[in-house]
């Protein structure tokens, strides 16, 4: 059988895989490349291994997001009551240099009562002294009947009246005089029962502001001690996320070394089996092979990193599950037909990466790579052609409309323009 007949077969088969067939166990991609029919992109145990590790990483890893978001939420909701608590002791630290202000008013209002008491008792004292004197007096220079005294010793009936009526009107006089000094002291204690009662309450108040006090800034230390653990349990969890992320990156490492590998071994396949064909078999691009644009040159120190959770591997993975189709100017199909810019944008769409639908755009998109640091899933642009980089040294591609979708060509088959990195 002659090597067209050996393509033309090995074509059908892998369409068919790939339709109406269920993925072989321990593939990454639904197919087979000729040469008999051998399976060759089956996954290692290695790689079985790491993905299980992976997944479990990755669901470890949201399961500590979600309990660190909930302990931010926690840590949140406690520093809020902190600063409500702070703001109810602002109050009450205002409330209670306001009492003190009106303790000290109301303590000077005392003193000031105790002194006006103290004068109007000495005031009512004196009266008293007065008085006692004046009674002494008029009784040692009087009878005890000192009325008829009066009217007895009296010259004439104006005298005897004028007599009388002062002998009562000293009387009035003091007993008037010592109600009125009376009346006042007891104004003056009254006042005083009022303002004691007045400061009574004050120091009540004082007393209940300084429980309040001491309250607020208990529940604040033990608030401050929760927001420090808090603090102190979101960086363990923080640090166990970290190490699963390791996890992650460093299972996912392995998991692409592993599709790479397979993918070049694929690729080796197919370039074998393909080996003896014309040399007159067509393909995507022009330009001399080896060439590489002056910025994209081994050297160049172009390497960057990951822009996305994508995986170049992952990205190979997909596209090689249509070597085989065909090739279709303006198509659109990864099945039914599809052309080199084409086969790149469908296979990128299905990550929800947007790229353009013109070879030659595909030299703005993404970022530079140097070749010497190219990767798997790198897209290579060739005058008037696109492909994806395999790995192992050859691209993935929708070559031609005699080669179809292939990925058994070398990466420096024609003149590279660029080299970009999209994931």
């Amino acid at each position: 059988m002659n090597q067209k007949w050996t393509r033309a077969i090995c074509t059908v088969l892998t369409s068919a895989l790939v339709f109406t067939g269920p993925a072989v166990e321990g593939t990454t991609f639904s197919g087979y490349i000729n040469s008999g029919l051998e399976k060759v992109y089956a996954k290692t145990q290695k790689q079985k291994d790491a993905e299980k590790k992976k997944s479990q990483a990755e669901q470890d890893l949201k399961d500590k997001k979600n309990e660190i978001n909930g302990l931010k939420d926690q840590q949140q909701t406690t520093a809020d009551d902190i600063k409500n608590k702070s703001a109810k002791l602002d109050e009450i630290l205002a409330a209670q240099k306001k009492l003190q202000k009106d303790i000290t008013s109301k303590q000077a209002e005392i003193e000031q009562n105790q002194k006006d008491l103290a004068a109007a008792q000495e005031k009512q004292q004196e009266q008293y002294d007065a008085m006692k004197k004046r009674i002494q007096f008029m009784y040692e220079n009087s009878a005890e009947d000192n009325i008829w005294t009066a009217i007895i010793e009296s010259n004439g009936i104006t005298d005897m009246l004028n007599r009388i009526e002062y002998v009562s009107d000293v009387y009035d006089s003091d007993r008037a005089l010592m109600d009125s000094y009376q009346a006042a002291v007891e104004q003056v204690k009254e006042i005083g029962t009022k303002l004691d009662k007045d400061m009574n309450e004050l120091t009540a108040m004082q007393d209940d502001y300084e429980k309040q006090q001491a309250d607020v800034e208990a529940a604040i230390v033990a608030l401050e001690n929760q927001k420090e653990q808090y603090a102190s349990q979101i960086a363990q969890a923080q640090q166990q996320a970290d190490n699963y992320q390791n996890i992650i990156t460093a299972q996912g490492k392995i998991i692409q070394e592993q599709e790479a590998a397979a993918a070049a071994a694929a690729a080796a396949t197919a370039r074998a089996n393909s080996s003896s064909g014309s040399s007159s078999y067509d393909g995507g691009g022009a330009g001399k092979g080896g060439s590489i644009a002056s910025d994209y040159a081994a050297g160049g120190g172009k390497n960057p990193s990951a822009s996305t959770g994508v995986s170049g591997s992952s990205v190979v993975s997909y596209a090689m599950q249509f070597v085989g189709n065909p090739y279709v100017w303006a198509g659109n199909s990864l099945t039914n037909g599809v052309d080199c810019s084409g086969f790149v944008h469908e296979v990128y769409a299905h990550f929800g990466i947007s790229t353009p639908r013109y070879s030659q755009a595909f030299k703005s998109v993404g970022q530079a790579v140097s070749f010497d640091n190219i990767q798997p899933g790198d897209v290579v642009v060739y005058p008037g052609h696109v492909a994806i980089y395999a790995g192992g040294g050859v691209i993935v591609e929708a070559q031609s409309t005699k080669a179809g979708i292939t990925a058994n060509r070398s990466v420096q088959c024609h003149t590279i323009l660029a080299i970009r990195r999209l994931v």
